[in-house]
């Protein structure tokens, strides 16, 4: 698989061999290699442990490894929720409080 030889090529520009990814994240030698080979699918959880390893963002490491592509990601501005949130209902006093201090603070300064 794709995501495999993409992984080993990542691991071996940061100059780590298996034994070292291995011994960062907790997933062993045969298992990494497997990985590699596109035998084993990683889950979720070995994603986040090889980008921290690979001092990697996890989306970036799945943008990089074909896993999701940068349109599965990107949120048009239609797509964006609103950032008015004078429509949502008060559930109690405290944004109240708050919208007041921060009047009272534009006041000031």
């Amino acid at each position: 698989m794709w995501y495999g030889m993409r992984l080993q090529s990542l691991r071996e520009q940061s100059g780590l061999t298996r034994a070292e990814v291995s011994s960062r994240t907790g997933i062993s030698r045969s298992t990494l290699a497997k990985i590699e080979a596109g035998v084993n699918i990683p889950t979720i959880e070995q994603f986040i442990r090889l980008a921290n390893s690979l001092r990697l963002r996890l989306p970036k490491l799945l943008m990089d490894v074909g896993v999701i592509r940068i349109r599965d990601m990107a949120v048009t501005l239609k797509e964006a929720p609103s950032q008015n949130t004078a429509h949502l209902p008060r559930k109690n006093g405290f944004e109240r409080a708050h919208s007041s201090r921060a009047r009272l603070a534009r006041r000031i300064f």
